[in-house]
């Protein structure tokens, strides 16, 4: 003896909504780290030199090393010097080869300090080493 209502289909298509939760979730997860780490990278704020020609080098990973105007090196927020920048940028290409290194050096920083950066991290064999730069005012 059956009390359900002829009529009534219990059979109805559902869309699985855990599933599409749980993905959303990742989705944002994902985009809310990413934007994180691309901050992260200029948390030292420096004035880059301008230049009327360059072109964009995009890598979803890189290795930025920032020169303040005092000549400070940093990598992120920690400040290093040259021996420690060696070390590290040694144990950073044997685990990461062929990473690429994008040196932000402010425009009143010193010169050599640059070049003494370009030179540790090609002797660390990281050989794609980039300065960065900025467009003239008048291009902006």
């Amino acid at each position: 003896m059956s009390f359900a209502h002829p009529k009534i289909s219990t059979n109805k298509p559902a869309i699985p909504l855990a599933a599409m939760v749980d993905v959303l979730f990742l989705l944002l997860i994902f985009f809310m780290t990413t934007s994180v780490f691309r901050e992260y990278d200029q948390q030292i704020n420096v004035s880059l030199p301008p230049t009327g020609s360059g072109e964009t080098k995009q890598s979803p990973t890189k290795i930025v090393i920032t020169i303040t105007q005092d000549s400070h090196i940093y990598i992120g927020d920690r400040q290093y010097s040259l021996d420690d920048l060696r070390r590290t940028l040694v144990q950073l290409a044997t685990q990461f080869p062929g990473e690429p290194v994008i040196i932000r050096g402010d425009r009143g920083s010193r010169l050599d300090t640059a070049v003494k950066v370009m030179d540790i991290a090609y002797s660390a064999q990281l050989h794609n080493v980039y300065i960065a730069t900025s467009k003239p005012a008048d291009e902006i």
